[in-house]
């Protein structure tokens, strides 16, 4: 397979390929499209670098795997462990998107974009200290735009372990 060349730009790689457009966004989701140009996050990035379906570029070097890991780590603590989540979510086959505008860290779709996404991710570390507060919060939002709130837990060996997190009406 052709791997499609992006460069990176601010906190997102871009792509004007044709091909990668037609291959990565339309028939596989990954990415927005903004004025011609096919963006990813660099979590996105990182999953299609790893696969080997991409090239990354800073200028006229090519950037490696660790190297945008290093530019993650340095716009997001938690860069490693939401590309785990992502990757755990992507090699399942689930479409995975940012989910910012609804306070959680991804939306997931079941199968393509077809529908709404039925589930809004936030992923924590095991050992991270949580509020009921917080969870209560993530809950409404989800529970307002029709969607289940789901906590991705990672654990000390990296192993993601997913909790549906809801209310109950009595």
């Amino acid at each position: 397979m052709t791997k499609f060349k992006f460069y990176l730009s601010g906190e997102r790689v871009f792509s004007t390929m044709e091909s990668a457009l037609n291959k990565l966004y339309n028939k596989r989701h990954y990415g927005e499209v903004v004025n011609g140009k096919l963006f990813l996050s660099l979590v996105e990035a990182a999953y299609l670098l790893e696969k080997e379906w991409i090239k990354v570029f800073n200028g006229e070097k090519e950037l490696t795997l660790e190297e945008v890991f290093e530019l993650g780590r340095k716009k997001d603590e938690q860069f490693d462990l939401k590309f785990l989540v992502y990757k755990d979510l992507r090699d399942r086959g689930y479409t995975v998107k940012t989910a910012l505008k609804y306070g959680s860290h991804f939306r997931v779709y079941r199968k393509g974009m077809e529908d709404h996404a039925d589930w809004l991710i936030w992923v924590v570390n095991e050992s991270q200290r949580m509020y009921p507060n917080e969870l209560t919060a993530r809950v409404r939002v989800a529970h307002g735009v029709r969607k289940k709130m789901v906590l991705a837990v990672v654990d000390e060996d990296n192993d993601v372990v997913y909790y549906q997190v809801g209310r109950i009406k009595f």
